[in-house]
């Protein structure tokens, strides 16, 4: 089996106050889509970090960059 890289994605607490924890969204020129990527360098990039710092400070949450590593394989879907 070929390594499974990493995920690395934005999450921080909903802006609304429910608790809840997920993935942020970026704004992009199509619109709103999630953090995640397999390439740090990506997701790292200064536009998108200083987004997640407007995001944080706006609503007074903490946003984090997150490294998941993958533990099992739940699925395999072959072609």
């Amino acid at each position: 089996m070929d390594k499974i890289p990493d995920l690395f994605a934005w999450m921080g607490e909903d802006e609304l106050g429910s608790g809840d924890v997920g993935i942020k969204q970026g704004f992009t020129p199509c619109g709103l889509i999630p953090l995640v990527s397999v390439d740090v360098n990506k997701i790292a990039q200064p536009l998108i970090a200083n987004q997640m710092q407007t995001q944080s400070k706006a609503y007074k949450k903490t946003i984090r960059l997150i490294r998941f590593v993958a533990q099992e394989v739940v699925i395999t879907v072959e072609p």
